[in-house]
């Protein structure tokens, strides 16, 4: 307890005044007279008056003392300090950005069995400073990011904040911190009293940027940890050559960085994995990175594969979101396609212009075994023959394959037309693009039935007759040439090489480029196939795990007109899929999204550190000497006692009363 007018204690030399009264008040000695005439005789007699007395014990006396004690008490304004229990806006800002995913060392973490993020220390940290507010309090969560999130928005309900606080993941893409301490202090404009509580590691690549902001409220700063030396392992660089030697293998190379205090002895391993899932160990050689420095490990005799993993195998590594590399093949896979003909030259060397790898049987040979049908992507049906769709195994190869389905119409067929002009209509499709057919001469086109067309459209009409059908049956592609190569001029056409590419193109499931590398959380320009009306990723492999994540769902994307989408926000490997409106899949891609290499490096030293200096705590530092002691504690509350003191003065002098009117006064 304090008092705010200590002047007002020269009122307590009343005190004495009361008990002066007492002493000098005269007090008269019981005699026994014989008669009243003799009573005013007594009070004359002056020498048996006492004027100065022993102060003997009163109720009077005591009841207006603590009269006069109370009321100066009163007048010297009495006040509780105790700490604030703040009232105002306060906006909560966790830090997520790559360097909040690393480990903390044993020694931070010795309550915990298993091993513990920075981000989830905060996430702890933050929940127990949610407990500690009124319930009537306002809280705004924002976590950084990209762009900063407002994940709860002046919420009053501490279960709901806190169900959001720990739903908060760590974002490895480029955070800007900046922008989301910004945004907290924009949040306070309308709230002089309100407050932004931040729970970081202190590793902002932007914290120059930071510093130099003029935040309008107060701004308490909680760094969790920011300075343990960093023990960081990561691939830095995982390429793969373009050459190809002559026995079809192929070659790469690793670049590791030891961001440690001491050279580190590990191994590494780089797997190949084939279209077919199939995990092949390509490599696993060892490593040795002096600290702080690189290291660069060739790679050589990789197998064909679909993509290539390179992984750090190191325990004690404080990140791991860096010890796991994707890549592809510079040059993609050839596809190969079963070609059933009797003979087509044309076409099969257009095949080959297209990068198709082609396996060429007659109609009367038997069905590929299930090892050789394993390695086909395809069919090309040259001449639709009879005994192909009776025979069992060859009915069931062709529904389980795309099929490029080719019409030799006969003369007498009598479902074959010749067409009556060379009036070329084309639909917007992939297999008819950069396509005129001008001048082109067809002789005869079959018109098959409805029933067996049910799976496609014409996409390209010739002398008003359907010329080429595209579609999908059972979710691959499809194609349907209702003309023979050999009935048209086409193959002489400069047009026909690129028909084919086109049709290959169709057939193996749109470009099959793989999409390459991006950064969490990156916009990717990527050019999705015509017929795609949803696309999604879904996830092959977390590289902070590790393991095959079986092939678990992402967000649904929105078809932006731009062509720019988002990329996952956790490393690994993700697969875009591409479907049409029939749900079926037109396009199939992988993508590998890595850390930001900024936030790698900020992982290892972080030159410039973050101090937020509000301008509230500014003006705060420099009149501190003239301010009163309700400025100088922000952090404090002060509860008046004047009112206490005059509800007990209203007591005590009830008592008085009482006292004076029953007479017992001594």
């Amino acid at each position: 307890m304090q008092f705010l007018s200590i002047a007002s204690a020269w009122f307590a030399a009343a005190l004495p005044a009361i008990a002066a009264m007492y002493l000098l008040k005269r007090t008269y000695e019981n005699k026994i007279i014989s008669s009243h005439l003799l009573w005013k005789r007594v009070l004359q007699e002056q020498e048996a008056n006492r004027p100065w007395q022993k102060l003997r014990s009163r109720w009077l006396l005591l009841l207006q003392l603590l009269i006069a004690i109370i009321l100066v008490l009163a007048l010297m304004e009495p006040v509780l300090t105790r700490p604030a229990a703040p009232s105002g806006h306060a906006v909560l800002l966790i830090d997520r950005s790559a360097s909040m995913a690393s480990i903390l060392s044993s020694a931070n973490q010795a309550s915990s069995p298993e091993p513990a993020t920075r981000l989830e220390l905060a996430i702890e940290e933050a929940e127990h400073w949610i407990d500690l507010q009124t319930s009537s309090r306002p809280i705004t969560l924002v976590a950084t990011g990209a762009q900063p999130e407002v994940l709860a928005n002046r919420k009053t309900n501490k279960e709901e904040i806190i169900r959001q606080l720990r739903d908060i993941v760590p974002f490895y893409g480029k955070s800007d911190q900046a922008a989301a301490l910004s945004l907290a202090d924009s949040l306070l404009l309308d709230d002089p009293s309100g407050e932004i509580v931040v729970y970081t590691d202190g590793r902002w690549p932007d914290a120059l940027e930071a510093n130099k902001l003029k935040l309008q409220a107060s701004a308490e700063l909680n760094v969790l940890d920011g300075s343990e030396p960093s023990h960081n392992l990561s691939i830095a660089y995982f390429g793969i050559k373009s050459s190809v030697s002559s026995n079809g293998k192929g070659s790469g190379v690793v670049t590791l960085r030891n961001d440690g205090g001491q050279e580190i002895s590990l191994k590494l391993v780089v797997y190949a994995v084939t279209a077919s899932g199939e995990r092949i160990l390509a490599a696993e050689p060892l490593v040795s990175i002096p600290a702080e420095e690189w290291e660069s490990v060739e790679l050589s005799e990789l197998p064909e594969a679909l993509y290539y993993k390179a992984q750090i195998k190191q325990s004690d590594d404080i990140y791991l979101a860096d010890n796991t590399a994707y890549q592809f093949p510079a040059i993609p896979r050839k596809k190969q396609a079963l070609l059933i003909t009797d003979g087509n030259l044309f076409l099969e060397k257009a095949l080959q212009l297209a990068g198709v790898q082609t396996v060429k049987i007659s109609p009367d040979s038997p069905a590929p075994t299930d090892e050789q049908a394993n390695k086909i992507d395809w069919i090309v049906l040259d001449g639709m023959n009879e005994r192909l769709a009776a025979d069992q195994e060859w009915s069931k190869l062709l529904d389980s394959k795309p099929v490029w389905m080719i019409d030799h119409p006969e003369q007498a067929d009598k479902n074959a037309a010749v067409p009556a002009n060379n009036r070329v209509v084309t639909k917007e499709h992939v297999v008819t693009s950069y396509l005129s057919f001008a001048d082109t001469h067809i002789g005869r086109l079959a018109q098959p039935p409805a029933t067996d067309l049910a799976w496609g459209e014409p996409v390209l009409s010739y002398g008003g007759i359907p010329a080429i059908y595209a579609g999908t049956y059972d979710g691959k592609p499809r194609l349907r040439f209702t003309f023979n190569f050999q009935d048209t001029d086409l193959p002489l056409r400069p047009e026909f090489p690129v028909l084919i590419v086109q049709a290959a193109e169709w057939m193996s499931g749109g470009l099959q480029l793989e999409l390459g590398s991006a950064i969490a959380g990156q916009q990717v320009d990527l050019s999705l196939h015509s017929d795609t009306v949803k696309a999604e990723w879904n996830t092959v492999e977390l590289a902070a795990s590790g393991t095959s994540a079986g092939q678990q769902k992402s967000d649904e994307l929105e078809i932006d007109a731009a062509g720019l989408y988002p990329a996952p926000s956790i490393p690994g490997l993700y697969r875009l899929i591409e479907k049409n409106k029939e749900n079926a899949v037109v396009s199939d891609r992988l993508l590998a999204v890595t850390t930001d290499q900024a936030e790698l490096m900020n992982l290892a030293s972080s030159e410039e550190k973050l101090q937020l200096v509000s301008d509230q705590a500014a003006a705060l530092s420099d009149a501190t000497e003239a301010a009163s002691p309700d400025q100088l504690s922000i952090r404090k509350q002060q509860l008046s006692l004047q009112l206490y003191a005059a509800l007990l003065l209203l007591l005590v002098l009830a008592a008085e009363w009482e006292v004076y009117r029953r007479g017992i006064s001594s």
